[in-house]
């Protein structure tokens, strides 16, 4: 498992759910799943490497722009929905997270978040142990288990973020969400 092995999943994944975000999640698991164990792991470090890359403020109030407000779990889950998207809208997002509006997104969705991506690695893993209700043994060995330096160097290295990709706002001050992700306010607000 490496970086491109994992966008490869999660691409081939939401294709063919016909962008269904609940499908998508069954058919990563299942996909995964075939993997070895170790090859899981890898996956779910590869998925906290993302998730905690895209931990970013600007980010933060283009996920509080499309779910009307976004609490710190919301915003985790946020993440979620956006990696599971795939690697070119992940990327534009942490440059510009106003490009997000381009993604062919149904207007009709109530929230833009995805809180089953946040435990594919783990559901994967303990499908492949042969135990759904196992909850120990996937945590026990990620805590064990490392990317090797070079991989985790790979992998940050190809992340490039906007110059004010961490500036503040105020949720309470529209006006400043309304200076970072203009476009995302005109579509949603």
């Amino acid at each position: 498992m490496d970086k491109n092995k994992f966008w490869e999943l999660i691409q081939t994944s939401y294709k063919e759910a016909n962008w269904e975000t609940d499908k998508q999640m069954q058919l990563l698991i299942g996909k995964l799943s075939e993997y070895s164990q170790e090859e899981i792991l890898k996956f779910g470090k590869i998925y906290e490497i993302y998730a905690k890359e895209s931990e970013k403020s600007k980010l933060w109030a283009a996920a509080h722009v499309l779910n009307d407000g976004c609490s710190e779990d919301c915003f985790e889950s946020f993440r979620g929905w956006l990696i599971s998207r795939g690697k070119e809208p992940y990327f534009n997002a942490l440059i510009n997270p106003d490009s997000i509006i381009d993604l062919d997104m149904p207007y009709q969705d109530d929230y833009y978040e995805n809180k089953d991506m946040i435990s594919v690695a783990e559901l994967a893993f303990n499908k492949k142990i042969g135990n759904d209700d196992d909850l120990d043994t996937y945590y026990q060995r990620m805590r064990q288990f490392e990317l090797d330096p070079k991989e985790i160097f790979d992998i940050v290295d190809e992340i490039s973020f906007g110059e004010d990709i961490n500036a503040e706002w105020d949720k309470k001050d529209k006006e400043s969400v309304r200076t970072l992700v203009p476009k995302l306010c005109q579509q949603y607000w």
